[in-house]
């Protein structure tokens, strides 16, 4: 199993492996898209690996390839669902309780752990405080600040960064399928540095419609108004909100890095700004018709910049 970046994680692992000092719950954090969810396959891998490093030719290894490890629980949040349950929660802390099946480790993965209520939270904590002996629990989070600090206090935290352009390109060059080589350029810097958030581009319907949008809010001060509005009524439902706009801010950063003269400006810019950034959740919290929702954001947005 190939993982992309996050090589100083790899070797702290390994580093605790080898000296028998691992911890038994690890939390891995970062963006989303940045490949988490990789690396804690690849942990789970090498811990339960015969020869303790993801051979890919052992009896273990092969089980895990075909999704069949006995030793090995995944949990996040189900289809359909808002949150991760105290239910599943228990679930994965009985599973880690048991003896292993094969003689070594019990591994528990638990994604989108930024999901769980406040009493699967709880009950997760329960268990961080009475570990099991040779259980390890690999926790992977896109938002930190949402796990109770009791929780973060008792696992081995371990801050996930954004990958650099070279292994962007790299993921979305070699994955399958690929990224149309049309719009490989457009992906890598839309993804900035989470690969993951524009594998949507897979499709080329939405590449080409993302591409046609950066043109289209390039310079948003004199873009086309009428032709942004058309292009929304005609694919808003087929592009992911967030890479719309992230589309619109790219082209504005510059501008933002500069000291302006004109605080008043400047402030009713960022207003501005924070209004469309907000779009994609206000959209989802307070069920608004995404299309005109987003127009009047980016119209306020072109006031501002025109000011």
């Amino acid at each position: 199993m190939e993982v992309v970046g996050h090589a100083a994680t790899l070797a702290r692992f390994r580093s605790a492996m080898a000296a028998q000092t691992l911890h038994h719950a690890w939390l891995l954090y970062g963006v989303k898209g940045i490949g988490k969810r990789t690396l804690a396959e690849k942990l789970a891998a090498m811990l339960l690996c015969e020869e303790q490093r993801d051979c890919g030719q052992c009896h273990a290894c092969k089980m895990l390839a075909a999704g069949a490890h006995p030793d090995l629980c995944r949990s996040g949040v189900l289809e359909g669902k808002r949150d991760v349950s105290i239910q599943q929660v228990r679930e994965l802390l009985g599973f880690l309780a048991l003896s292993s099946a094969e003689g070594g480790r019990r591994v528990v993965l638990l994604d989108d752990a930024e999901r769980m209520n406040q009493q699967a939270a709880n009950a997760l904590l329960k268990g961080l405080e009475e570990p099991t002996a040779e259980s390890v629990l690999l926790i992977v989070c896109a938002d930190i600040e949402r796990l109770p600090a009791t929780v973060r206090s008792r696992c081995m935290l371990e801050s996930c960064a954004p990958l650099d352009d070279q292994q962007v390109r790299y993921v979305l060059s070699t994955q399958q399928p690929a990224i149309d080589a049309a719009y490989l350029d457009l992906a890598v810097s839309l993804a900035d540095g989470a690969p993951g958030l524009v594998q949507c581009m897979q499709d080329k319907q939405i590449a080409q419609a993302l591409q046609t949008w950066g043109e289209l809010v390039a310079d948003l001060a004199h873009a086309d108004v009428g032709r942004i509005e058309a292009w929304i009524r005609s694919q808003i439902k087929l592009v992911p909100h967030a890479l719309l706009v992230r589309s619109v801010v790219q082209p504005l950063a510059p501008a933002l890095q500069q000291q302006h003269g004109d605080y008043a400006r400047h402030a009713a810019l960022l207003q501005a700004l924070e209004g469309v950034l907000r779009w994609p959740g206000d959209v989802v919290r307070h069920t608004l018709r995404a299309g005109p929702s987003l127009l009047a954001q980016l119209l306020k947005l072109r006031a501002a910049l025109l000011a």
